[in-house]
C-alpha cells in the first residue's frame, strides 16, 4: 500500500473547468503494492528464452515451464530456454549465467554453469526440462529432439531480483562433442513470481494530469503485475486475464462517509494490454494481450468530473483494481452427466442440457438473463480479506461497523479494528491474502455493489468451471477424483492440508481453515497443471476453499452490475437487509456453489463438482466460516 501526493483542485466558472493547485491525493489499491512471500503464482513464469540455429544466431520467443517434480520452493520465473541449437538431433545442453556479458565475473569464470551431461537437476540451483517443457528427472536427457529449459529454484535465491544477467548455451548431440556457444542474451529477473501475493499488483505515480474545459479530468498512474496471461482452451475458447479498475473520490479528504464512485469514460494503457471502458462508466478493464511473468505499463483514466458534480473542489482519490479473467462467448454443458436435480428451476431439469446460445434460459427467465453463454468477467480469486479491509476503510464509521464481523480470528479470518487510528486506516487484516469468509450476503452484496461488480448466476458459475463446446468435466481441473491422503504443510500458513487440487476436509475432522487465495496455483510444491485445481480459464478455487454465493435459476430478474454504492441494485436477489443473525433470512433465489474447506469428499466429491448443487437455495443470512463471494461483471 502506498501513498502518493500530487493532485488538483477542480474550479468552476459558468460551464467550464479550469485552474489547479496542489492538494493531497491518496492512492490505495486492492492489489497491494508490496511484494511479499506467499501463494498465487498463477501460471508458469517466462524468463529470457533463446533458440538458435547451428550457426549460433539467437532467436527469441516465449515458453511455459512447470516446476521440478518433488522440488520445494521452486521459482516459476525466471526460466531460460534453448530450442534446437542443433536441429534434428537428440541433444544435451550447457547453460552459463553471469552478471557480465564476458562470462567471467567469478575469478575468470561465470557465476553459474549448468551442464545437462553431468546432472539433470542441481541442488539449490535449478533443473533442466526436456522436450515436454516439464522439469522432471534424468529421463529428460537425450529424449527425442530436446527443447531444453532451465528453471532456477527459489529456495536458495540463486538469482537476485531486479538484476541484469547474461547467459549463453551450447549443445552436445548424441555421440558428438560440445558445439560453439550461442550468441549471448540478457534477462532481468524483475520480481520473482514465487514471491507474488494473491491479487498482486503495484500502482505508483498517480497524478491528476489535466482538467479540460468540458469537465474531463485525466488521472495517470503506473501498474506493475505478475503472471498476466492469454490463452486458448482445448475447446477453442480465447480468454485472458484482466484488471477491473475503478476510482473512488472524496471532497472531504476521506473523512466520514464521503467516498463516491467516479464516472470513468475511457483512457489509455501501454503495451501488453487493451483498455475498455465499461458501458455504465463505473470503471475500465485492462485486458492483457500477452503472456508475461512481470508486466508493467502506464495507464491514464478519463474521469468525467463534471458528471460527478465536482466544481471548485479539492478531491482525494483512491484507485482500486480486482484481478479477473475474461471468459469467452460459447456454448457449454450445464448439469454435466446429470449429476444434480433440477430443483429451484434448474436449467434442463434433472438432465444435462446444452447452453447453445443466449436464449437458452431457465423457464420464465427474461431475455438478457445472464446464462453464461455470452462473454463475461469473473474474479480470478475469491474476494480476499485484504480487499474487504480496503472497502471497510472507505465507509463511514457506523456503516463499516455494521459490515464487519467482530467475532475475532476464526478459521483463517483475522480482521481487526483499531478505533484510535485515523479514519481510513482503522481496519486491518493480518491475513490479507486469505479469502473473506464469515461473509453473510448482507455483507457480500454491499461490497460487490460498491466495487461495481455483482454475484454470478449459477449458470455463469458452471461456465467458469468447464470448457466450451461439449466439455463435461466433473471438476474444474478435469475428471480425476482427488484424494486427501497426500498432505503437506503450506509455507507461512501452518497446519496440515491436502497437497493437490483443492482445500477440503480430507480426514473428516472438520478442523481446518481457508488458505491463501490461489495457494494450489503457487510454486510452493510440485503440482501438474491439473493438480493446481484451476478451471480451463485459469480461475482459482472454484472447488473447495469457500462455498460461493450465486443467484440460482429460479431468479427471474436480470441482475445489474453493482452501482458503486453499498445500496445494491433492486434487481438482485437479496431479501431482507438485516444484520446477520438466527432470524435473518434472504431470498430463496440465492444459492451457494463449489464446496468449502469444511466439506468432505463424500459422494465422490459431489460438493466440489462443477455441476454439484448441494445448496441450490440458501436463505440463511448468518456468519459462516466456509462461505464467501466472487466478483462477476458483464462488459
Amino acid at each position: 500500500m502506498k501513498k502518493v501526493e500530487a493532485a488538483k483542485t477542480v474550479q468552476k466558472t459558468p460551464g467550464a473547468f479550469f485552474g489547479c493547485r496542489l492538494a493531497s491525493v491518496f492512492i490505495l489499491a486492492f492489489l497491494f503494492a508490496s511484494a511479499e512471500t506467499g501463494a498465487a503464482d498463477l501460471f508458469p513464469g517466462r524468463g529470457s528464452v533463446m533458440s538458435a540455429t547451428i550457426s549460433g544466431q539467437g532467436v527469441y520467443g516465449a515458453i511455459l515451464l512447470l516446476p521440478a517434480a518433488g522440488a520445494t520452493g521452486v521459482s516459476q520465473s525466471p526460466t531460460l530456454g534453448a530450442a534446437a541449437l542443433v536441429a534434428g538431433a537428440t541433444t544435451q545442453y550447457l547453460f552459463q549465467v553471469d552478471t557480465l556479458p564476458t562470462m567471467d565475473s567469478a575469478a575468470g569464470n561465470p557465476l553459474f554453469s549448468f551442464s545437462q551431461e553431468s546432472a539433470q537437476s542441481f541442488a539449490g540451483g535449478g533443473a533442466f526440462s526436456g522436450q515436454d517443457a516439464t522439469v522432471s528427472v534424468s529421463s529428460d536427457a537425450y529424449t527425442g529432439i530436446s527443447t531444453a529449459t532451465f528453471a532456477f529454484y527459489s529456495n536458495n535465491a540463486k538469482l537476485s531480483p531486479d538484476t541484469l544477467y547474461y547467459w549463453r548455451a551450447s549443445a552436445k548431440p548424441l555421440g558428438g562433442g560440445w558445439g560453439t556457444w550461442s550468441s549471448t542474451a540478457s534477462f532481468t529477473t524483475a520480481r520473482f513470481a514465487a514471491q507474488s501475493r494473491a491479487n498482486h499488483a503495484a500502482i505508483t505515480g498517480v497524478n491528476i494530469l489535466s482538467v479540460t474545459s468540458d469537465g474531463l479530468a485525466t488521472i495517470g498512474f503506473n501498474i506493475a503485475e505478475n503472471n498476466v496471461t492469454t490463452g486458448t482452451s482445448l475447446g477453442n475458447g480465447a480468454y485472458n486475464t484482466a484488471d477491473w479498475v475503478f476510482v473512488k473520490y472524496s471532497t472531504q479528504a476521506g473523512v466520514g462517509d464521503s467516498w463516491n464512485h467516479a464516472t470513468l469514460t475511457g483512457g489509455t494503457v501501454g503495451a501488453g494490454a487493451a483498455l475498455t471502458a465499461a458501458t455504465d462508466k463505473r470503471g475500465v478493464f485492462l485486458n492483457h494481450t500477452a503472456n508475461s511473468a512481470y508486466w508493467t505499463a502506464g495507464v491514464t483514466l478519463t474521469w468525467d468530473a463534471g458528471a460527478d458534480g465536482l466544481f471548485d473542489s479539492t478531491v482525494t482519490v483512491k484507485i482500486f483494481t480486482i484481478s479477473m479473467v475474461r471468459i469467452p462467448t460459447g456454448s457449454f454443458e450445464y448439469n454435466a452427466n446429470s449429476i444434480s436435480y433440477g430443483t429451484w428451476n434448474g436449467y434442463g431439469g434433472d438432465f444435462q442440457a446444452t447452453v447453445a446460445n443466449a436464449g437458452s434460459l431457465p423457464t420464465g427467465a427474461p431475455a438478457g438473463w445472464p446464462n453464461g453463454y455470452n462473454s463475461f468477467y469473473m474474479g480470478r480469486y475469491e474476494v480476499t480479506q485484504g480487499q474487504y479491509v480496503e472497502y471497510l476503510n472507505t465507509l463511514g464509521s457506523a456503516e463499516a461497523a455494521n459490515r464487519n464481523y467482530t467475532g475475532g480470528g476464526v478459521s483463517g479470518q483475522n480482521i481487526v479494528q483499531f478505533s484510535t487510528n485515523p479514519y481510513g486506516s482503522r481496519y486491518y487484516t493480518y491475513t490479507p491474502n486469505n479469502p473473506k469468509a464469515v461473509l453473510p450476503f448482507s455483507h457480500a452484496w454491499p461490497y460487490l455493489s460498491w466495487a461495481g461488480v455483482r454475484p454470478p448466476t449459477e449458470m455463469e458459475f458452471e461456465k467458469a468451471g468447464r470448457d466450451i463446446n461439449g466439455d463435461t468435466r466433473r471438476f474444474p481441473w478435469g475428471d480425476t477424483v482427488f484424494l486427501g491422503t497426500n498432505t503437506y504443510t503450506p509455507p507461512n500458513e501452518g497446519g496440515t492440508f491436502p497437497r493437490k487440487y483443492l482445500n477440503f476436509d480430507y480426514n473428516g475432522d472438520t478442523v481446518g481453515q481457508v488458505l491463501a487465495a490461489g495457494r494450489y496455483m503457487s510454486g510452493d510444491v510440485y503440482r501438474t497443471p491439473e493438480e493446481t485445481g484451476v478451471s480451463p480459464w485459469g480461475i482459482a478455487d472454484l472447488s473447495g476453499s469457500l462455498a460461493e454465493y450465486v443467484f440460482n435459476c429460479s431468479y427471474s430478474s436480470v441482475p445489474s452490475n453493482g452501482n458503486g454504492t453499498v445500496t445494491w441494485p433492486a434487481n438482485w436477489a437479496a431479501g431482507w437487509n438485516l444484520p446477520p443473525g438466527v432470524s435473518s433470512f434472504g431470498s430463496t433465489a440465492n444459492g451457494i456453489r463449489g464446496g468449502a474447506w469444511f466439506n468432505s469428499s463424500s459422494s465422490n466429491g459431489w460438493n466440489f463438482a462443477v455441476s454439484g448443487r448441494p445448496w441450490p437455495s440458501f436463505i440463511y443470512n448468518h456468519y459462516y466460516t466456509d462461505i464467501g463471494a466472487r466478483a462477476v461483471r458483464g462488459p
